[in-house]
């Protein structure tokens, strides 16, 4: 059963490519196109890597503070997580949440395979109902908090450092449609990385194994596959 949602369509995908393709100067395409089911797979590899330790890091800091977030969030019916992949950050979060009461979980991601097992892996938790979102952060956020109670908040999750993927005018804009989604009262929850040396980040984002270069050129082949494209890979380098 495909989750609910408004998948990315053929249609928005291919007008994106060609205006981000034929920009003047400088080319762009949307870091959301890079999480199709392959690239998903690809991106959750690259977190087990040692070089890249943003994952774990995350997961360190919701282990130590988890317990601490029911009673700083106001007690949220609803917990929505942007760009929640196969949920494993939210495993170390919401047992403290359902102790008293009955969560709605809803995961937001582009990739139908990721909130299938998003779905799989977290069904084992008590007073939990996952309602899987395929979907664009915005528009899933939207669709998600009409399922909050009525009087009740919602805790929005966004983590992994993924805000660092939006130009900063980008991540603006963002932040101010996310804060249009929220009433009084309710909690948003953010993890940025600290600024790092540069031979630091070079080792996580260009890896011996060359599982990024994989998970950037895959965004090209996507293009190839969906849409009919030529692009040769062997002429691209990460």
């Amino acid at each position: 059963m495909r989750p609910p949602g408004h998948p990315i369509s053929i249609t928005e995908f291919e007008s994106d490519v060609c205006v981000g393709l034929t920009k003047p100067g400088q080319k762009e395409l949307y870091s959301k196109y890079f999480y199709d089911d392959l690239g998903t797979a690809l991106f959750e590899a690259i977190t087990l890597l040692p070089e890249y330790g943003l994952t774990r890091a995350d997961l360190r800091l919701l282990q130590q503070h988890a317990q601490e977030l029911p009673g700083r969030s106001g007690h949220p019916s609803v917990i929505v997580e942007l760009g929640s992949g196969s949920g494993d950050k939210a495993r170390e979060i919401l047992p403290y949440f359902v102790v008293e009461q009955r969560i709605t979980y809803c995961p937001i991601d582009l990739s139908g395979a990721a909130l299938s097992r998003c779905q799989r892996d977290l069904d084992d938790i008590r007073n939990l109902e996952i309602v899987p979102i395929e979907d664009s952060y915005i528009r899933g956020l939207t669709s998600a908090s009409k399922l909050r109670k009525a009087g009740t908040s919602m805790l929005v999750l966004f983590l992994g450092s993924s805000i660092g993927n939006f130009e900063p005018h980008v991540a603006q804009s963002f932040l101010r449609a996310l804060r249009e989604n929220l009433k009084t009262g309710d909690v948003f929850l953010l993890s940025t990385d600290l600024v790092k040396p540069v031979e630091r980040m070079l080792a996580a984002y260009d890896d011996p194994l060359g599982l990024t270069a994989a998970f950037n050129l895959n965004l090209l082949a996507r293009i190839n596959r969906v849409l009919g494209s030529s692009f040769d890979l062997s002429n691209f380098q990460h």
